[in-house]
């Protein structure tokens, strides 16, 4: 089943269009709210119309799409200025059965084809493409730091990234700029950040692993204007690291998460314990990417949230 909608054509004067890939999901929402407030029109696409706008309660517009279908069956598309691609199944609700992986890889690819193939056939029209990617794009690097200009690595998360960013680059439009985003951890809310946190709120927290590997992390709410910054910098193409300025070790990043907390740091869990308990999964525990964001800074981009401590505390709720 497929939503029929009319968008209004865009003018110069008038709020910039931008249609939204797996935006139910942590980031998709916070960026939703980032753009309707800077005075963009968001439309959502997503399997369940109804739920969505029900759970959204904004003024985002909601399209039903089946992920199956050719885009083009979703009639009489307007003007859309900016295509964001987030969807894709999680890559750490589950352990990775073979069937798992297979289901994180199809579905980042299955949804990137079809919005390609509306763009290359001019279904859509978008000034920019920007597609989510992850720094596990680099593979484990140890401590060297990683600018956008390094290449992939061979796990297999990497794998999942390097496909993911090739399908992006089949746009062959060349009003199309595009642009893959290799985010960090995200801290916010929800995510990762709540999974790390809870052990330390039973006094039971810890660096994971070694402790030696390094974590590269971005507040949500720096991720979501990084995003809206590339839509607004024309200049910007390619790959860029969405992660703050300064990386951690996972050691350090947990002390300062107990310093935050007001909880000790003091009870590492050993990489074969991660391994009994996550399988494969627990390769992106272990291993980390010393990654620094260094076309964004360049372009002029500018952090709300550089140090990691201001970061947990707002994304904590416990600043003052």
């Amino acid at each position: 089943m497929v939503e029929t909608i009319f968008f209004g054509r865009h003018s110069g004067g008038g709020k910039m269009n931008v249609l939204i890939f797996g935006g139910t999901g942590f980031v998709g929402r916070n960026l939703t709210d980032e753009l309707l407030d800077n005075g963009y029109q968001v439309f959502i696409v997503t399997r369940n119309r109804q739920r969505t706008a029900k759970d959204l309660g904004h003024e985002a517009e909601v399209i039903e799409w089946d992920n199956n279908s050719p885009l083009s069956s979703i009639n009489k598309f307007g003007a859309i200025d900016v295509v964001i691609n987030l969807a894709g199944e999680s890559i750490g609700n589950r352990r990775w059965s073979k069937a798992v992986k297979h289901e994180i890889l199809a579905s980042r690819i299955r949804t990137t084809r079809a919005i390609v193939s509306a763009i290359n056939n001019h279904t859509i029209e978008p000034k920019v493409l920007i597609n989510a990617s992850a720094v596990g794009y680099y593979g484990p690097r140890q401590d060297d730091e990683i600018t956008e200009y390094e290449a992939a690595g061979q796990d297999f998360l990497a794998q999942v990234c390097r496909e993911w960013e090739n399908e992006a680059y089949k746009v062959k439009c060349d009003l199309t700029r595009v642009v893959t985003v290799r985010i960090g951890v995200v801290l916010g809310k929800e995510g990762a950040l709540n999974r790390m946190a809870m052990p330390f709120k039973s006094y039971m927290g810890g660096p994971l692993g070694t402790g030696n590997q390094w974590l590269s992390w971005i507040h949500v709410k720096d991720l979501t204007g990084l995003i809206r910054f590339v839509i607004e910098h024309q200049e910007l193409i390619g790959p860029i690291n969405a992660t703050a300025p300064e990386p951690l070790t996972m050691r350090n990043f947990c002390h300062v998460l107990g310093e935050v907390m007001n909880r000790p740091s003091w009870l590492p869990v050993p990489e074969f314990i991660l391994k009994i308990a996550l399988g494969q999964m627990a390769e992106m525990l272990i291993h980390g990417q010393r990654v620094v964001p260094n076309k964004i800074i360049g372009a002029g981009f500018k952090f709300r949230f550089p140090k990691l401590k201001p970061a947990l505390e707002d994304a904590l709720g416990l600043h003052i």
